[in-house]
């Protein structure tokens, strides 16, 4: 991980512009539009994927009467397959309400019987029915800490380093800036293209094999099926 001026300093040429000596600390109005698109494109590569580096798990305690928590103070959005995991809920998969007018209709009834629902409203995650006490619901989510420094969130010193890959970020400066000047970007934006899909296809790790048969199944329970 670069500091974040050496990324600018290295994609100065590729630009047309003279290598800086500073960045956030600049008073031209150039390497203040560059710090600004730094912040634009890494917000970008966040939004592309769900980087396994940026996935965490949050969880929330019951106490038989709340059912509305606070989001963790790094969120960004849920993963793309997101569920509700608690004891109580391994029979009954938790649903993800579609829209508030739906979760004021569940609202609006005794959702004691129902199965577990929940939402995101009001800043919030929201669960119907409300936590026993004692009872803890873990989920995924994507966290918005991309940067390494005063700021987890967004770049503002020199010396910031990027929390995913340098390389898709400079290939994205790149094209941004060229287009943002009125040039041709096409070359870049394919180039950038290219590597966000192989760095997509690497993020997950290995996959698993199954070369007969099935794999066997351990369900929540403990016991195992093949």
């Amino acid at each position: 991980m670069a500091p974040i001026i050496d990324i600018v300093k290295s994609i100065a040429f590729d630009v047309g512009l003279e290598v800086p000596s500073v960045l956030y600390s600049s008073t031209e109005r150039t390497w203040q539009k560059m710090g600004v698109m730094v912040n634009t494109c890494a917000r970008q590569i966040l939004e592309e994927y769900d980087w396994q580096r940026l996935i965490k798990t949050a969880t929330v305690a019951g106490d038989g009467v709340l059912s509305a928590f606070p989001l963790p103070d790094d969120y960004d959005r849920m993963v793309s397959d997101a569920n509700l995991w608690g004891s109580s809920y391994t029979w009954y998969p938790s649903q993800q309400v579609p829209d508030f007018n739906s979760w004021l209709a569940l609202n609006s009834y005794d959702a004691d019987t129902w199965e577990p629902r929940w939402g995101l409203f009001g800043g919030k995650l929201n669960v119907l029915p409300a936590l026993a006490a004692g009872e803890n619901l873990n989920y995924g989510y994507i966290s918005n800490a991309i940067v390494v420094g005063a700021t987890p969130s967004e770049f503002t010193a020199d010396t910031d380093t990027f929390v995913l890959d340098d390389r898709l970020l400079r290939l994205s400066l790149i094209w941004n800036w060229k287009k943002s000047e009125g040039r041709d970007f096409q070359p870049e934006a394919q180039e950038y293209v290219e590597a966000m899909s192989r760095a997509k296809f690497k993020d997950p790790g290995a996959r698993q094999t199954i070369r007969s048969g099935r794999a066997g199944y351990r369900w929540p329970t403990g016991q195992s099926f093949p």
